[in-house]
């Protein structure tokens, strides 16, 4: 009988064609409608039971092993494409005018589905496996969605897994660490509320511009000198709003950006003195000041026990040697961090180095070569922990 390496070595170039007809039909946000559909109607080819019920286009696929009761594991599997244009020059390049499949999103769903086929053959094993295939990963609102419409309550899990390719990071390889390894993100507006009259009688009036030229410039010192050095924080303004014309004060002004961190203290430092110090200056001018914060995602923080569990599979899978189990965490948010719905939930993030260009670029495009390496990994974790 062939090992799980083999199996997933002989199904190599059909998994690449999935792969390839998923990236010439790229979808983006929750609109993917042919894409879900595809995936739907490969999971139901293996007589794999699903649910599409929740985040409007996510779909969930359930395989519950025949060994009796055990653990339930969750993988998850991001399905949405970019908006920007395809220059692959693949002859399997994108159908949809600015649209591509930019992240390598197709490569991800190409492979998950492959663990499924594996399992709806392979069904020896204790407890359950859930395949999460989510929609809007790119603009943070996918994974919250599905949670929202009550995937966890349907579909209990004790446990996921999330992966990436990565081309920044040798072929081939596994990177994952403990603790945090994406950030949380949150983006804020500042709202300041002056007095606008014209500008030759500026006393007369109360200046939103110059406030929040102030409150912006005191915001800067906050990550210097409020976060410890050994921790991970980003305080940055990325656009102001205010003024029609050049010769009247106006009666408002409006500045946003993001916020990003690993630690829950931290983030919750940064609002903290943002507020105080937009609340402070502002009643200083006898303005007002708002700041409102929005959460984009949590950080993504791996457990100790499912680190382990895949620290000891890639060991087997890749060699020790193209094992990498402190990569630098990454200030950029991933919404998997949601379907982590408390502190109970296990949770393992990693990430699989390949070639090609960097993520997000017109010219990218997955790496097929490493679709065996990704797939005996998800395999083999499954075996591992419904044992």
């Amino acid at each position: 009988m062939m090992n799980t390496i083999e199996i997933v070595n002989a199904w190599h170039q059909e998994i690449t064609t999935w792969r390839h007809t998923l990236h010439s039909m790229p979808e983006v946000g929750f609109e993917l409608h042919n894409t879900s559909q595809y995936v739907a109607n490969k999971l139901e080819s293996w007589a794999i039971r699903i649910d599409r019920s929740f985040g409007q286009t996510g779909i969930v696929g359930i395989i519950d092993g025949t060994l009796g009761e055990g653990r339930t594991i969750a993988y998850r599997a991001d399905m949405d494409a970019l908006p920007m244009q395809d220059q692959t020059g693949q002859l399997y390049a994108s159908q949809n005018p600015g649209m591509a499949h930019a992240c390598g999103h197709d490569g991800h769903m190409a492979m998950l589905l492959a663990t499924a086929r594996y399992f709806s053959e392979n069904r020896d094993f204790r407890g359950r496996i859930i395949f999460l295939f989510q929609p809007a990963e790119e603009i943070g609102a996918g994974a919250k969605a599905m949670m929202e419409d009550g995937l966890f309550e349907q579909y209990p899990f004790d446990e996921v897994y999330g992966f990436h390719n990565m081309p920044r990071l040798p072929e081939n390889t596994i990177s994952l660490r403990y603790g945090p390894i994406t950030g949380a993100g949150e983006k804020f507006r500042l709202i300041v509320k002056g007095c606008s009259g014209h500008s030759s009688v500026p006393h007369k009036c109360i200046n939103p511009i110059t406030i929040s030229a102030k409150i912006i410039t005191a915001w800067q010192s906050i990550v210097s000198e409020c976060v410890p050095c050994s921790e991970m924080g980003v305080l940055a303004v990325t656009k102001i709003m205010s003024g029609e014309v050049f010769n009247s004060i106006p009666e408002s002004a409006e500045a946003g950006g993001t916020i990003r961190f690993y630690e829950r203290e931290v983030g919750k430092t940064l609002r903290r003195k943002m507020q105080l110090l937009a609340s402070s200056i502002a009643e200083a001018y006898d303005a007002e000041a708002e700041v409102l914060f929005e959460v984009l995602c949590p950080a993504t923080v791996n457990t100790p026990e499912q680190v382990d569990c895949v620290i000891d599979v890639a060991k087997q899978t890749v060699g020790a040697e193209n094992l990498d189990t402190n990569v630098e965490p990454s200030p950029g948010g991933e919404d998997m961090a949601f379907f982590k719905k408390d502190d109970n939930i296990g949770a393992c993030f990693f990430m699989i180095g390949s070639k090609g260009t960097n993520l997000h670029t017109c010219d990218f495009d997955f790496d097929d070569s490493i679709i065996p390496l990704g797939v005996t990994m998800l395999c083999r974790i499954a075996k591992q922990r419904l044992v």
